[in-house]
């Protein structure tokens, strides 16, 4: 009997969601027990309560099958804020915007995909609301993102930690979205780690307190991994190609939304037409 590619990948991804919404509960009975303290102090981190965060990236996409011979760079900035009329002790609403380029190893340019031979399309969203919740000691997670050509929902199965020792905190969390396969069902095909820190506030540089690392893999054979600092303004940002790039071509990309009236303007607009980088 011959076995139908569609249906089988169809059940493999559906007992995957299945695994992973298994395997959260697991994670959830094994996970420190987040108290409002913690919570406060994560929220804190991400940063943005009374002015917006900027929080600049930089890494490396390595492709498995070249035994992990680097590819490209990757630089990218995500300005974040949580506006105070949006939290309360045990729940918060925050409004980001994210931008990413791949660039090439040797050079400030967009990296040009050899199997195209076109310039790599930057990871860009034009909003993300991120909504996190107290609930039994567990942070319950929803995020709405758009990403210039639609928007979708996520967060399912993501499970946070928090750990403080002293005055350090460490938040860590995986997230593995369900998104559309080549043949057009939904599917879990890539999967991040993230991992952010507070070093403590007798550190008095924003850089040097609140940082973060983020791994990602995908089914392609990418594996990409970036390191992180948190600024207090946009003109902070160490790259000035990344900056010159974000005033000349993205203005809009140097800081998060402000209110939800914004956001929801923004929403009405499918598709938003992508900045030309040149």
């Amino acid at each position: 009997m011959r076995i139908n590619r569609r249906k089988l990948l169809s059940a493999t991804g559906a007992f995957g969601f299945a695994w992973a919404l298994a395997n959260q509960k697991a994670l959830l009975a094994m996970a420190p027990s987040v108290t409002p303290e913690m919570f406060d102090a994560w929220i804190s981190l991400r940063g943005g309560e009374s002015e917006a965060a900027y929080w600049y990236s930089e890494g490396l996409i390595r492709p498995i099958q070249t035994w992990g011979e680097v590819q490209s760079r990757m630089v990218g900035i995500e300005t974040w804020v949580t506006p105070s009329s949006l939290r309360t002790r045990t729940t918060a609403v925050s409004l980001s915007r994210k931008l990413f380029f791949l660039l090439h190893l040797d050079k400030d340019e967009i990296w040009v995909n050899p199997q195209t031979g076109l310039p790599q399309r930057p990871s860009i969203f034009a909003y993300q609301v991120r909504e996190f919740e107290l609930v039994g000691g567990a942070i319950q997670y929803r995020v709405e993102s758009h990403d210039l050509r639609g928007v979708r929902q996520g967060g399912t199965g993501v499970t946070f930690t928090v750990n403080k020792l002293g005055d350090q905190t460490h938040v860590n969390y995986a997230s593995f979205p369900r998104r559309a396969g080549p043949d057009g069902q939904l599917q879990v095909r890539s999967g991040e780690v993230y991992d952010y820190f507070d070093n403590g506030p007798g550190i008095e540089k924003t850089n040097e307190r609140f940082q973060m690392t983020w791994v990602g893999t995908n089914l392609e054979g990418n594996i990409a991994n970036q390191r992180g600092w948190r600024f207090d303004t946009f003109d902070e940002i160490p790259n000035s190609w990344l900056k010159e790039t974000i005033q000349s071509h993205a203005p809009m990309w140097t800081a998060p939304p402000k209110t939800l009236a914004e956001i929801e303007t923004l929403r009405a607009q499918i598709p938003i037409p992508l900045p030309d980088f040149g």
